[in-house]
């Protein structure tokens, strides 16, 4: 009994239909099945669609257009008002011109005769005073009228302390003297304020001496040294 069971079971599971596979196709008629689904879904949308369609209510018909409106009449323009004319001013008469008395020309007074003066009467005029020249403008301290004596000559030029070395060659040279330097570029008058001889302020200086002597301008070598005035 057992044995025809178990045959009988397997037979059934046999006949089962296999099972199916994911992602397997469907059959045929499965397929053909849907599609009829689908085509009957679609007709009863559009028979839906047609029949709301119909019961629609009509569009409202247009509202007739305005007619347009006829030109306006034109305004009317207020007619102008009458001016009345202004009355002409009175016209001003001019005041009297007061009467002009004819001038009276003054006699003609005869001047007197003047009294002829002689000729040993008539004073002699003076003679003009003759302009004197302006004093010239001295350049430099005041030069006495007399000539010039060489005494010397300049031996050396100090520029920072503004000073010259006069070698004494006759004379003498004092505080006070006035000197004329001359040379090939140098010309001017130095008036002598301070003597010195080895660096020590004397009053004076004798031949065959060198002395430093302030100088105004610059001096060269060989320039000549004159005594103008002491």
């Amino acid at each position: 009994m057992t044995a025809r069971r178990k045959s009988a079971g397997k037979q059934k599971a046999a006949r089962k239909k296999p099972a199916r596979r994911k992602g397997a196709r469907k059959p045929a008629r499965a397929r053909a099945a849907k599609k009829a689904a689908k085509k009957k879904a679609s007709r009863k949308k559009a028979a839906k669609k047609s029949a709301g369609r119909k019961a629609a209510p009509p569009r409202a018909a247009k509202k007739p257009a305005k007619p347009k409106s006829a030109a306006k009449p034109a305004r009317k323009t207020a007619a102008p008002k009458p001016v009345a004319p202004k009355p002409a001013p009175a016209p001003k008469s001019a005041p009297p011109k007061p009467a002009v008395k004819p001038a009276v020309k003054p006699a003609l007074k005869l001047a007197a005769p003047k009294p002829v003066a002689s000729a040993a009467a008539k004073p002699v005029a003076k003679a003009a005073a003759k302009p004197q020249p302006a004093a010239a403008k001295a350049a430099g301290p005041r030069v006495e009228a007399k000539l010039p004596v060489r005494v010397g000559l300049i031996t050396h030029y100090y520029p920072h302390v503004d000073a010259g070395i006069v070698r004494i060659e006759r004379g003498e040279i004092k505080v006070g003297d006035t000197l004329h330097i001359r040379g090939h570029t140098t010309d001017f008058y130095q008036r002598v304020d301070r003597i010195e001889l080895d660096r020590q302020p004397v009053q004076s200086g004798r031949a065959g001496q060198d002395l430093g002597i302030h100088v105004s301008q610059r001096v060269r070598e060989n320039d000549e040294v004159f005594l103008v005035s002491s």
